[in-house]
């Protein structure tokens, strides 16, 4: 019994020792717990408090306290009789009244203003007491200066500190005598001494006088994302413009970008850039593409005027891409080559207008859609084509942003400038060149095998002179030197082909009109004066005895109405040469008359003085006309298919006139060349007889009739389609 009693007792003993230590912690917790912490309102009314005091307290120049204190913006303050209080605890406590205080609440005080909390109360200026100023907390540094005769204005920014280095309110400038103003990417405000404008992009000082400006080319203005962002919305209106309030704080985007949203839009700001504004359709296009960190980059400008009624924004990216606006077609992205087009040709105010619709890739082809037409770039070749089709010669050599030259043109040598005064390097015109100049060369190309293919023909024809041989053409052993020598009806008709020949009753007979009468000679179309018996006439044949009287010579009827000038099939003078140094006309000329320095049917080596003489009539009405009449156009240009002669079968005979076949090519009337320059320069008006319009920029041309045909300005002028085909060009359609 004892010892069951005995273990009870040790049991609450125990029990009542724990309740002790329990106890006796508690009321050391109570005894050793700190006085509660002060509220920051607690803490701003003290501090407020102790400046009031400072000031003279109600007998100062506050006057008697008005309400007690009260949180404002990020901080607090306190009313007086006279004035204010504002207190936060980065920048202590701090007073202001009168047209300082109305100025300070007016632009929307600590809450809604961006230049923050005062530093320093009001005193003072420099100029005296007449003078007063207060300076804030923005990262900018502004300060509120008042005068009795300019009011309180804000200066802030580089041009409080282009003011500070000018020597302030004591300087030569005097005290501000208005606000700032915004014109574009320039600031400016008057003072009561000159101006101070600053530019934001270009980061440079213009002053009134502007030799002050030189004091400040040194100055350090440093950048600031809240400052430049806080310029930026001042700029666009500020809190009563578009943007309206802030919504949060800022954000950053990327490295070193940062951003701020509004109610009616949003800021965007990086150091390369600038601050800019965006707002409306034109913020959700840009953000709809990624925004920043989309491929457009950050904004280069704020929304401005982009003409026939839009707005555009301009963006950072290699291709100077803009974001474009209008009230029908809403925001549409320029970019690259569309733009640097666009541009050229006027942009809004242009013959596109304004853009419909994004840009469309279809292979190597980027085209976009506009108002008035459409633009259409190859990357591969570089080249463009627009809607109206005359509107892509104006963008011949046209740089396209964000793509680099080809390495050829990057590294042409530098051509002399034409003044003389530098170099330069090739543009628009090069390239034209570039054109042209294959195209002469084919031409020349062209016109040199005619030449020699004819020269060949004339020597195998039976244009040699008395004795002479030519291997190509006659056979050693059947040639007779005397029997050729006879004349053109003397012939092998083993060698000569004797159809090929014309007689004499053969010329009479197509001398012969309806009327009986006989048909114009070649020397009255081309008015050559007097020649010998026989010449050589391209295209023209003449057939008869060089003794023969001048009134029975004869020669092919050319093709067509009686009357009619148009030349008969290609045919050549039987053969007797033309004098040394007489003028004689080719259906090819390239000057009209053509000077021969020996007779066109001499050999290389003959000596001249064994031509034996030949009797040449002394007036003769197949030379009457004067020269003046000789075509001096210049050289048509031909395929090289037309410089070869077909078998003359491939015609009736009724079409062709001499031995030799004619060429089946749609041709130009006889004496007429294949092109034409544009008439007194105006390159829409053809020229009598040339109907077809072309460009060597782009290889195209143009018929009557055709879509453009009226609108389209040509560089040359082509006597038909054929003959502008022959020549490489294509059809527009």
């Amino acid at each position: 019994m004892n010892g069951q009693w005995a273990r009870t007792e040790t049991a609450l003993g125990r029990f009542a020792a724990c309740l002790l230590a329990v106890a006796t912690m508690t009321l050391a917790g109570l005894l050793s717990a700190p006085e509660a912490a002060a509220t920051p309102e607690e803490d701003a009314g003290a501090a407020i408090g102790a400046a009031y005091d400072a000031s003279g307290g109600p007998g100062g120049p506050l006057g008697p306290p008005d309400g007690g204190v009260y949180p404002i913006g990020a901080g607090f303050a306190q009313n007086y009789a006279h004035g204010k209080m504002f207190f936060t605890p980065q920048t202590g406590a701090h007073f202001m009244q009168g047209e300082i205080l109305a100025k300070y609440e007016s632009l929307g005080g600590p809450a809604d203003s961006d230049l923050g909390f005062p530093t320093l109360s009001e005193s003072p200026g420099r100029v005296g007491p007449d003078s007063r100023n207060v300076i804030f907390s923005a990262p900018d540094r502004p300060v509120i200066f008042w005068t009795p005769d300019t009011g309180a204005r804000v200066v802030r920014g580089a041009i409080n500190l282009a003011w500070d280095r000018l020597g302030g309110s004591a300087g030569v400038l005097g005290v501000p005598a208005e606000d700032e103003a915004y014109r574009g990417d320039v600031v400016t405000q008057r003072f009561s001494g000159g101006e101070i404008s600053w530019n934001r992009k270009t980061r440079e000082f213009s002053t009134v006088p502007p030799e002050l400006a030189d004091q400040l080319a040194d100055l350090d203005v440093p950048q600031n994302p809240t400052a430049e962002i806080n310029a930026a919305r001042r700029a666009a209106g500020g809190a009563l413009g578009p943007l309206g309030a802030k919504e949060g704080d800022e954000y950053p985007i990327g490295d070193d970008g940062v951003a701020q949203d509004f109610t009616g839009g949003t800021i965007f700001y990086s150091p390369a850039t600038g601050a800019h504004v965006l707002t409306g359709q034109v913020l959700e296009k840009y953000r709809s593409v990624g925004g920043p960190e989309g491929d457009l980059g950050f904004p280069i400008s704020g929304e401005h005027d982009g003409g026939a009624g839009g707005r555009m924004a301009g963006f950072a990216a290699a291709d100077e891409p803009i974001i474009f606006w209008t009230p029908d077609y809403g925001a549409v992205i320029v970019r690259g080559a569309m733009k640097a087009a666009w541009d050229k040709l006027g942009g809004a105010a242009g013959e596109l207008g304004v853009p419909v619709d994004d840009q469309t890739e279809d292979g190597d082809e980027i085209t976009q859609r506009f108002s008035g037409g459409s633009i259409t770039w190859n990357r591969s070749d570089g080249s463009f084509r627009t809607e109206p089709a005359g509107l892509a010669a104006q963008l011949t050599g046209l740089e396209v942003p964000g793509v680099e030259p080809p390495a050829d043109i990057e590294e042409a040598p530098l051509a002399q400038s034409e003044d003389g005064g530098g170099p330069s390097r090739p543009g628009v015109g090069v390239g034209w060149l570039l054109v042209l100049i294959p195209v002469l060369v084919l031409a020349a190309a062209l016109i040199g095998l005619t030449i020699w293919n004819r020269r060949r023909r004339y020597a195998g024809a039976g244009h040699l002179q008395s004795g002479q041989y030519d291997p190509e053409h006659h056979d050693s052993e059947r040639y007779d030197p005397e029997r050729y020598d006879q004349g053109p009806d003397a012939f092998d008709s083993d060698v000569h082909d004797p159809g090929g020949y014309d007689t004499r009753e053969d010329l009479d007979r197509r001398h012969e009109t309806p009327s009986g009468d006989a048909a114009p000679q070649p020397s009255e179309l081309f008015g050559l004066g007097t020649p010998p018996a026989q010449a050589d006439f391209r295209g023209w044949g003449y057939t008869g005895d060089p003794a023969a009287p001048a009134d029975e010579a004869r020669t092919a009827t050319p093709p067509g109405e009686p009357g009619d000038k148009a030349p008969p099939e290609p045919h050549r003078a039987d053969s007797a040469p033309a004098e040394s140094g007489q003028t004689r006309t080719t259906a090819a000329a390239t000057g009209g008359a053509e000077t021969l320095g020996a007779p066109p049917d001499q050999l290389p080596g003959q000596d001249e003085s064994t031509e034996p003489e030949r009797e040449t009539p002394s007036e003769d009405p197949f030379f009457e006309k004067d020269q003046d009449d000789v075509d001096t156009a210049p050289t048509p240009i031909v395929a090289p298919e037309a410089a070869e002669p077909r078998p003359s079968a491939t015609r009736p005979d009724s079409e062709t006139t001499g031995r030799h076949a004619a060429i089946d090519v749609d041709e130009p009337e006889y004496g007429q060349t294949a092109l034409r320059l544009p008439v007194d320069g105006d390159p829409r008006r053809p020229p009598e007889g040339y109907p077809i319009k072309a460009r060597i920029t782009d290889g195209l041309y143009w018929v009557p009739g055709s879509a453009d045909y009226d609108e389209v300005d040509a560089e040359i002028w082509f006597a038909s389609e054929e003959l502008a085909r022959t020549n490489g060009f294509v059809r527009s359609d």
